[in-house]
């Protein structure tokens, strides 16, 4: 069965220079940056490019999370730390490579291999990943506690 979803984020930005995106269905919103990281760098606010990242992490831990509950692996903690390399060039930029090291703490060591297979998966099972035409280069880690 098929079924369909939209989002929607709304973005509103002031002659001040300051910006915020907002969903209707969250209470806050989150300030943005009117300017790219490559050029100006607000300390306080997001830029496009951090939300980008966010957004590749948390559709992967996404994807690991159902799996991980498909496979029934039981964990402790999941973090993950990305970065992106950017070409720049006086015509254009662009994002060459995202490197994501995915850290899973298991509680059980028979697990291990189990899960160390579904950080290799999970990138299929990624919906934002898999509308990405850049390199992307995952390193997992699985730990016991």
């Amino acid at each position: 069965m098929k079924t369909s979803q939209e989002y929607q984020v709304d973005l509103e930005c002031h002659v001040n220079g300051t910006a915020r995106v907002s969903a209707v269905i969250f209470n806050n919103d989150i300030e943005v940056s009117s300017y790219s990281c490559l050029k100006n760098l607000d300390e306080n606010a997001w830029s496009a490019e951090h939300l980008f990242l966010a957004a590749i992490e948390s559709s992967y831990m996404t994807a690991f999370f159902n799996t991980a509950k498909h496979k029934r692996i039981k964990f402790k903690q999941f973090k993950s730390t990305a970065r992106a390399s950017i070409l720049l060039s006086d015509e254009f930029s662009e994002i060459t490579d995202i490197v994501l090291r995915p850290i899973v703490i298991i509680e059980e060591r028979n697990q291990l291999n189990k899960t160390l297979k579904i950080l290799s998966i999970c990138k299929e099972h990624c919906l934002v990943l898999k509308a990405l035409k850049v390199r992307l280069h995952i390193f997992p880690s699985v730990s016991l506690e």
